[in-house]
């Protein structure tokens, strides 16, 4: 009998991509938060001054445009959530793939959305325009924080046909990731001569 304990594992491409393509959606937004949580550390209230020094606005608005890169044109969005599912329906992961495509691209919306939340004061105009200037800890955030005022539009666009995409690649994954039964080679010769007859 093998020990299937001690068996390396196979590298499977499709989960690695599966993986890789919704790291690429949520990863940049993780990277907007950890800034925010190191100036909420420092103690640094938002505002047009530096945070004790630090530049910490200008990699937040970096952080913030590689964040709306993909999310923010929901065509390219969706095709990419959509690759994501598909990697993942051929790494036979049917349920957590439908369940991401709902999930990742609302949620590569809505972090940066209120990492920016977050970080306006008094003063700091987010506009959907794009109208208006907000100074952020010694940087102009420009389209970095206007773009957070389109996110309930871009969800409100792109949300209705996620969902039924989930749904229906979901149902066609579970269907074809289902084990089949193994016909015994005896029945199958058995059935054989029924037709010879």
């Amino acid at each position: 009998m093998r020990d299937i304990e001690n068996e390396p594992r196979r590298f499977n491409p499709s989960l690695a991509l599966f993986i890789a393509i919704n790291a690429a959606l949520i990863v940049p937004s993780l990277a907007a938060w950890i800034l925010r949580a190191i100036a909420f550390a420092e103690g640094c209230t938002p505002g047009p001054k530096l945070c004790h020094g630090m530049p910490l606005g200008l990699f937040l608005r970096d952080a913030l445009a590689v964040a709306w890169a993909i999310p923010a044109d929901t065509l390219l969005l969706v095709t990419v959530a959509v690759a994501a599912t598909i990697a993942g329906l051929f790494a036979k992961r049917p349920l957590t793939s439908a369940a991401c495509l709902l999930i990742m691209p609302v949620a590569s919306l809505v972090l940066p959305m209120v990492a920016v939340v977050s970080a306006r004061y008094d003063g700091c105009t987010v506009d959907e325009s794009g109208v208006g200037d907000c100074m952020l800890w010694g940087t102009n955030m420009g389209m970095s924080f206007h773009t957070a005022a389109q996110v309930p539009q871009l969800i409100f666009d792109f949300f209705p046909y996620t969902a039924a995409l989930a749904l229906m690649l979901g149902l066609l994954g579970w269907f074809f990731a289902q084990p089949r039964p193994k016909r015994s080679h005896a029945h199958a010769m058995a059935r054989m001569r029924r037709m010879d007859r």
